[in-house]
């Protein structure tokens, strides 16, 4: 849901094998916000604060409430207090990131919740808020917010768009008959299912466009090279991603990446096949294997 780019929708055409398909670009003008606090003033000056800006907003009382609103709606941004009593915000937090990983929540804290609002942050909260916070850095952080889910969803949607494209062109040179073989003078990067493409920086699994940080992929890069050995947090930090890993533990670090990889490429990340741990050495690449 593409919020902030005003109320006219927009439409991209792209061409794929002589065929015209037209992807909607701006889908609505307004962005749906869940306020979620069990203090009837602070939902009240929440509330407010960004109706101003013509944002549409719903409020509950609890988590449970929260949760059965998440169930049958979506929305673009949630501010979530963290204590809330019959469900914690936490578990909240976890919950809408499942329905929706480019929601935005902002966390509500007090002063002395600051160990809750960081590990929040590390479950992918965007950012935090102190109670009472002024109506002007709730809309400034708001705004900052829905800016971040527009980058995302644009990015998503565009790679979308590469990867129709680039099945059409699969489809033209399947029907192109013969091609004499490729030298790519190692360009491609192949394991299985996944081909990787260095020039262009992109990584597809099972015909499917990875979507990928920097990080992410320069890291899937080293240790498809270096398989069948694993390699070590200090290894990964230095290889893939140039980190003087000497000034601090690489371990959280290389685990945090580690995490987010395997969110995108395995069938099932809490039992990887494609990256495995190796106890006492690492991470190694499996390519798929049991």
């Amino acid at each position: 849901m593409d919020c902030l780019s005003g109320a006219a929708a927009g439409r991209l055409k792209v061409v794929t094998a002589g065929e015209s398909v037209l992807l909607p670009t701006t889908p609505s003008p307004s962005c749906h916000i869940l306020i979620v606090d069990d203090e009837p003033g602070i939902r009240l000056i929440l509330e407010r604060a960004l109706r101003r800006q013509g944002h549409v907003t719903e409020t509950a009382v609890d988590g449970r409430s929260a949760l059965q609103l998440l169930i049958h709606k979506s929305y673009d941004l949630i501010l979530l207090d963290l204590h809330l009593g019959d469900l914690d915000g936490l578990s909240l937090l976890k919950a809408a990131r499942e329905q929706d990983e480019d929601v935005v929540v902002i966390i509500l804290t007090g002063q002395g919740s600051l160990q809750s609002a960081v590990e929040a942050l590390r479950l992918g909260a965007f950012d935090y808020l102190f109670k009472p916070a002024l109506p002007e850095a709730i809309r400034q952080r708001v705004q900052e917010g829905l800016q971040h889910r527009q980058r995302a969803l644009r990015r998503r949607q565009i790679l979308a768009q590469i990867d129709m494209l680039r099945q059409t062109l699969v489809q033209l040179d399947q029907t192109a008959g013969p091609v004499a073989p490729n030298m790519d003078n190692g360009r491609f990067l192949r394991s299985g299912p996944l081909v990787i493409d260095r020039y262009h920086r992109a990584a597809t699994l099972d015909d499917n466009l990875l979507d990928l940080t920097t990080a992410e992929f320069d890291i899937l890069v080293c240790l498809i090279e270096s398989a069948p050995e694993p390699l070590s947090a200090q290894q990964i930090l230095n290889r893939a991603l140039g980190y003087d890993s000497d000034r601090f533990d690489p371990g959280d670090t290389a685990k945090w990446h580690i995490h987010h990889l395997r969110r995108k490429i395995e069938p099932d990340p809490k039992r990887p096949t494609y990256i495995k741990t190796v106890r006492y050495k690492g991470y190694l690449w499996a390519g798929g294997q049991l």
